[in-house]
């Protein structure tokens, strides 16, 4: 387990992360290399892919965003998208929601995780025979809600996905005995989250320590649900940001190139 520590981030790394979190967060919005959609259960899951530049085929990492209304915070994934394209993977925004009518009800959320899961498969399966993408290196990247449901597909699908990074979320309990299988995990969370407590993480953490699966946690002091979102409330957390973005590239590098 690494843990995040003020001290240990020097006056000049100090700068160059603050920059770093300004360019992924405040940028304009990058224009989508493209957009469409695959079918799932005869209904229409819309994506939006950005492609890196080069030949040959490119690993892959799917983004999976968190609970509430359809669109939100799409310009903040447009960046992601776009960053993770200039860093060589192949990305996309995947709208689990087209596969339950953009249902978000909490009501209705534990009846909808299966399907919203299944969604997401689907989704990795479709980008496996896409012939610019190494079938063999597609990632999830999930946030709060869209972690757990990273996680969860990752733990019933380890043969498909070859990494996960999860921010703010954990593994659910019906599935906890699926965590010996996981492939290689990334665990981001805020010690300060006062929706998704950082117990998750550190649950996650034991579960996959016990199983001898390799992972690695990030855990940031003074960083709340959503530390690296612009939300109501002063939540933005620059630095955590910038060092969590890091951390993600260089395992994403690790494990899939």
């Amino acid at each position: 387990m690494f843990r995040f520590s003020r001290l240990r981030i020097a006056g000049a790394l100090v700068i160059v992360g603050i920059a770093i979190a300004l360019w992924i967060t405040l940028r304009s919005p990058l224009v989508r290399s493209s957009s469409g959609e695959f079918k799932f259960n005869g209904m229409s899951i819309q994506e939006f892919h950005c492609f890196p530049t080069g030949t040959g085929r490119h690993p892959a990492v799917i983004l999976v965003h968190g609970s509430g209304y359809r669109g939100l915070n799409y310009d903040m994934f447009d960046t992601m998208c776009g960053a993770l394209a200039d860093h060589g993977y192949d990305a996309e925004l995947l709208e689990y929601y087209d596969s339950t009518a953009n249902s978000d009800q909490l009501s209705h959320t534990m009846e909808n995780f299966k399907i919203w899961m299944d969604a997401i498969h689907s989704g990795i399966e479709v980008l496996a025979h896409n012939p610019a993408v190494d079938s063999r290196h597609i990632a999830l990247m999930g946030f709060s809600q869209g972690a757990y449901l990273a996680v969860a597909t990752a733990a019933v699908f380890p043969n498909e996905v070859a990494a996960v990074v999860e921010y703010y979320g954990g593994l659910i309990p019906l599935l906890r005995a699926k965590a010996a299988s996981m492939p290689p995990t990334l665990i981001i969370h805020g010690e300060e989250d006062a929706i998704i407590s950082v117990s998750e993480a550190k649950d996650l953490d034991a579960l996959l320590t016990k199983a001898n699966r390799p992972h690695e946690m990030y855990l940031y002091p003074r960083a709340d649900h959503g530390f690296n979102f612009h939300r109501p409330g002063n939540f933005f957390n620059p630095e955590a940001t910038a060092d969590a973005w890091q951390h993600s590239l260089d395992f994403l590098d690790r494990t899939l190139k």
